[in-house]
């Protein structure tokens, strides 16, 4: 009896395991040589994920360093794909809410890709981000790191773009975008209303069926002659 017991523990055990690989294996997220499509932006296969906790600068955004301009980002795109070339990269989502692209945390190894970009200058910390992410004080300093070296967009001066991108929206501007979207709201259900008491073909529709609730003038006159 304990022999069979014991052997029915040691199934259980196995099984559990065998249940967290399988889970651990089904997380979301991507691994293997991704093909760079922006300074902050993967894809594997027909999967696109997206850095989260930094901005990367986007294509035609413009840096400048003293009186040069240069494209600042195709500059960033080039330097996140020679920091991951040859190296198999993983990356973990980190929102359950379903977004295009995905929203993921990328390492190379042990290395954390956001840290590689922001110690190499050419992504900003997302300060959007920081109330939720953790790591946001090491990228806070990885960042100042750059900015003191003089490394990447901080051989000059970041486009104001990205600088907007990534700085942490007010309250006056959280306020607004609802107050904007409310509006929208609130004329997106004025004109279905409209156009569900319009007539597509131009018809006066509530006309029409005040006059079809109207009294028969011939039977009013045939009864009543003054009428």
């Amino acid at each position: 009896m304990k022999k069979i017991l014991f052997i029915a523990l040691v199934t259980l055990t196995l099984l559990a395991i065998q249940s967290h690989q399988t889970r651990a294996v089904a997380a979301p997220g991507a691994a293997g040589f991704p093909e760079v499509v922006e300074g902050d932006k993967l894809r594997f296969g027909n999967m696109i994920v997206e850095l989260f906790g930094i901005r990367a600068p986007r294509t035609g955004m413009i840096c400048q360093a003293g009186s040069i301009e240069f494209q600042c980002g195709a500059a960033a795109t080039q330097a996140l794909t020679r920091i991951i070339e040859n190296y198999a990269v993983k990356c973990q989502q980190v929102s359950d809410v379903q977004l295009f692209p995905m929203l993921t945390e990328c390492t190379m190894g042990r290395s954390d890709l956001n840290r590689l970009l922001l110690r190499a200058g050419w992504a900003l910390v997302d300060m959007a981000s920081c109330d939720s992410n953790p790591t946001c004080p090491t990228y806070l300093r990885d960042q100042a790191f750059a900015k003191e070296n003089r490394k990447g967009m901080w051989m000059g001066t970041p486009p104001h773009e990205l600088v907007a991108l990534a700085a942490k929206p007010t309250a006056r501007e959280i306020q607004t975008e609802d107050d904007a979207a409310n509006r929208d709201k609130t004329a997106k259900d004025g004109d279905t209303q409209q156009h569900f008491f319009k007539s597509p073909f131009g018809i006066d529709l509530a006309a029409d069926l005040k006059r079809a609730n109207e009294p028969d003038r011939t039977l009013l006159s045939f009864l009543d002659p003054t009428s």
